[in-house]
């Protein structure tokens, strides 16, 4: 009897242990967005923990930061991410006038953080996901978050530096095969299109985004249809006008060394133009270096949240 009664608590142990080491399950749903357009919302962590709101890249989605929302960082952060209009689950409008201005994005974000409860969250912004985190600041102001983290791209802060050497002929080749492919309204262009780009988001190193990660990636860019393209493309992405009011806000940059859309000299214009910003160089990584390094960048977003995060009676 004694025996079984051991065998019992002993399996309740076990049980308690795994309930508390496993990760905490994401929850996903639909908030509408700016004009009703439905985006597809994840949220995972507890909710008064320091926030964070993931804006994804062009052609991508929230599933491309699996590798933090399924991590130990679900364990202590409030965790956001969702697929931006026109991409994954997101609705997907048609026409120009639902990408053309700075007041559709920055009311999917601000519908977005009113539905997860986010107060002050830390923004982190990877790509064209830059772009929107910029339209989002300009019309709230800085103030409305803790920090920014900008991911292998710029936010349109500064222009693009002149380039002391001229921009490798094949890789150039391949952009412009890309988005002619992605233009074309059938199956196999699409596809084609997702083939050329995926490994062109990472570095060549042994280490990189897992096969499940690339497989994600994939699936992602045909979910965008071809004729929200143009209109993406369109998106402004000149705003040197918050420069400024970016001064006292807490500024993480990361990029890969081997990031084909980026030079030393755009990372030094960027330094020039925001000198508190924080810059960390992954070496060996490219465009999607919290795939390639998700251990490293966790590590270092967790640090960057918890020396900034500001709730919002804090003064």
């Amino acid at each position: 009897m004694r025996q079984a009664i051991r065998s019992v608590r002993s399996f309740l142990f076990l049980v308690a242990v795994v309930f508390v080491l496993s990760p905490a399950k994401a929850e996903t749903f639909y908030v509408d967005g700016h004009g009703g357009v439905p985006l597809a919302v994840t949220e995972v962590g507890p909710e008064t923990g320091p926030e964070i709101l993931f804006l994804h890249g062009i052609g991508m989605g929230a599933a491309s930061f699996s590798g933090q929302l399924d991590s130990e960082l679900a364990e202590k952060f409030h965790m956001v991410a969702f697929d931006l209009r026109g991409h994954g689950m997101s609705g997907k409008p048609s026409t120009a006038d639902a990408y053309a201005n700075r007041e559709v994005w920055a009311g999917d974000v601000q519908r977005v953080i009113a539905a997860t409860g986010l107060k002050r969250p830390i923004i982190v912004a990877w790509s064209y996901g830059t772009l929107v985190a910029a339209d989002y600041l300009s019309l709230n102001g800085p103030d409305s978050i803790s920090g920014l983290v900008l991911i292998s791209a710029f936010g349109g802060l500064v222009p693009p530096a002149v380039r002391s050497e001229p921009p490798d002929e094949a890789v150039m080749a391949q952009l412009q095969r890309y988005r002619t492919m992605r233009e074309i309204p059938e199956l196999a262009a699409q596809q084609e299109a997702t083939d050329i780009l995926a490994p062109m988001l990472f570095g060549r190193t042994a280490e990189g985004p897992s096969k499940q990660w690339i497989a994600n990636t994939k699936a992602l860019g045909i979910l965008v249809p071809p004729y929200a393209q143009p209109h993406l493309r369109a998106h402004p992405n000149d705003n040197a006008a918050l420069v400024k009011r970016l001064a006292a806000t807490p500024l993480q940059m990361f990029h890969g060394s081997k990031d084909l859309g980026l030079s030393a000299a755009d990372v030094a214009a960027f330094k020039q133009a925001l000198p508190h910003a924080d810059i960390r160089t992954f070496e060996g990584a490219g465009h999607s270096l919290f795939a390639e390094r998700p251990v490293l960048f966790n590590a270092a977003i967790a640090a960057f949240v918890e020396a900034n995060w500001r709730k919002p009676d804090d003064r």
